[in-house]
This record gives C-alpha cells, sequence and structure tokens, in this order.
C-alpha cells in the first residue's frame, strides 16, 4: 500500500506527530511519502497513492484556520478526486473542531473523499488513527 502525508513544518508539534505517523506506516510495510507544502517546487500527483493524510494545524483560535500553506497547495493540487483521505489536526485550547471542518472542506472541494479525522495531540492518539487502517483499531 502507499500513503502520502501532506503537511505544513509551520507547528514542530504537527510535524512530529507526521513523523511518528510516517514511520508506524513504513514499519508495517507501507511504502510513505511525506510533502512538506511550504518545499514543494514542482506539482504532486496522488494518482499513485491508496490513501493520503493531511495535517495542519489550529492557526486562529478564535476563528478556527488552518494553515493558508495547506490551503494553497490543496487548491492547485491533482489526482485527489476520489482519492481517501484522512484529515488531521494538531489541537489548540480553542477552534479545533471548526479547523477540523474546514480542512475537510477543503480536502473535498479538491475532490477528495474524507473516510476519517482526527485531532492528534499525542503519540498514543496518532497510533490509535493509524492502527484503524492497519487493522488493529
Amino acid at each position: 500500500m502507499r500513503a502520502a502525508f501532506v503537511y505544513t513544518n509551520r507547528d514542530k508539534g504537527l510535524v512530529k506527530m507526521t513523523r511518528f505517523m510516517v514511520s508506524l506506516l513504513e514499519k508495517a510495510g507501507w511504502t510513505v511519502k511525506a510533502i512538506e507544502v511550504e518545499n514543494i517546487t514542482s506539482p504532486v500527483n496522488f494518482r499513485p497513492f491508496d490513501l493520503v493524510f493531511v495535517g495542519s494545524h489550529v492557526v486562529s483560535s478564535w476563528g478556527g484556520k488552518i494553515s493558508g500553506e495547506v490551503t494553497n497547495f490543496l487548491q492547485g493540487v491533482s489526482g485527489m478526486e476520489g482519492k481517501r483521505s484522512i484529515a488531521y489536526i494538531r489541537p489548540a485550547l480553542f477552534g479545533t473542531d471548526k479547523a477540523l471542518r474546514r480542512l475537510m472542506a477543503q480536502m473535498e472541494s479538491s475532490g477528495a473523499f474524507v473516510v476519517d479525522f482526527e485531532a492528534v495531540s499525542t503519540e498514543n492518539e496518532a497510533r490509535k488513527l493509524i492502527d484503524r487502517y492497519l487493522g488493529k483499531g
């Protein structure tokens, strides 16, 4: 199986959780590509991937906004049509649910089929999210 992780590197906690989830999938035998949206220089096509994870952090506590870099990336992406995808957010004190809904809406507007979503703040929560797709959860 092949998976892609799309995330912003502006939040160190999100980067840590993403790398942890990538390592879990790789240990299970998946081929994983990690894509930091700030470091993209050429278009990315998601057609070869079975599952696409998209992560962001909460930018605005009151508005529940997500990273502008992630939003811009998703607007110009190709191959997301009908792709099974998972949204994950590094939670904040306020605005987490609203940010998660905004991220899922942005993914769906790119054509993705969001099959799961989660606010991930600990390695245990990240492991539970990954285990659901490894048949352990």
